[in-house]
């Protein structure tokens, strides 16, 4: 039986991330790459109706703090960060992720409403969780949002319901990288292009981990070969 999420342990450690949404391989290595890194990590569990917290979800360290909230409410997601920054101090990054490999939806075989449905959660989720901890870092006059979303292969076809969702994600990038060019926080996009989640989490700490943010404002590809970070 998973031991339930506490805080005995989480108060001791100095800084917070959020990673929103917790879902699959990339988003469990870099919970356990920040853990590593001296890190406390909130995971945001994408689909409950309140923020209470839970037990620990697979691929999660249990000294972290699962959360759970409802993507497409506002007021769900404001809940959620609020719940995360009671339970462990000041958010002081955060990784938000766009993976549009779940998204099944046809086209013209679906409802209307099923697909406004799937619209919403997806492109409106990041983008309230975005305005919510850009709000907070603005008063807290610090802070970083980093962007990460998988690269889909390039002989792979998205159907138009995906291919919204991701084009939606990358514009929200690019209209964070604006904002934060005259803010006290930092924004940041990662294509990652490896295929190695373990790898891709060490690049993605390195980048919050860095104090001169020299690589925030643009989407960077990571690929995982030799060069610097292994982008290009």
């Amino acid at each position: 039986m998973r031991r339930p999420y506490g805080h005995s342990t989480l108060a001791r450690v100095k800084k917070t991330i959020l990673i929103a949404p917790f879902n699959g391989p990339l988003a469990a290595a870099i919970a356990a790459q920040a853990r590593a890194s001296g890190w406390t990590a909130a995971l945001a569990l994408a689909g409950g109706p309140r923020p209470d917290a839970q037990e620990a979800p697979e691929g999660a360290d249990a000294d972290s703090l699962a959360l759970s909230y409802t993507p497409s409410s506002f007021v769900s997601v404001s809940a959620m960060v609020l719940h995360a920054r009671n339970a462990l101090g000041e958010i002081d990054a955060a990784v938000l992720v766009g993976d549009v490999s779940a998204i099944h939806a046809g086209f013209l075989g679906e409802r209307p409403g099923e697909l406004g449905s799937i619209v919403e959660e997806q492109c409106a989720g990041p983008l309230y969780l975005a305005r919510e901890l850009s709000h907070r870092f603005d008063a807290r006059k610090s802070g970083r949002i980093l962007l990460l979303a998988p690269e889909r292969p390039r002989d792979a076809a998205l159907g138009p319901v995906a291919s919204l969702v991701s084009g939606a994600f990358e514009g929200l990038g690019a209209g964070l990288f604006t904002m934060a060019e005259s803010a006290p926080w930092s924004a940041y996009g990662v294509l990652e292009a490896s295929g190695l989640p373990e790898r891709a989490a060490q690049f993605v700490l390195s980048l919050l981990d860095d104090p001169k943010a020299s690589k925030s404002g643009r989407w960077i590809r990571y690929t995982g070969k030799s060069g610097i970070f292994g982008t290009g």
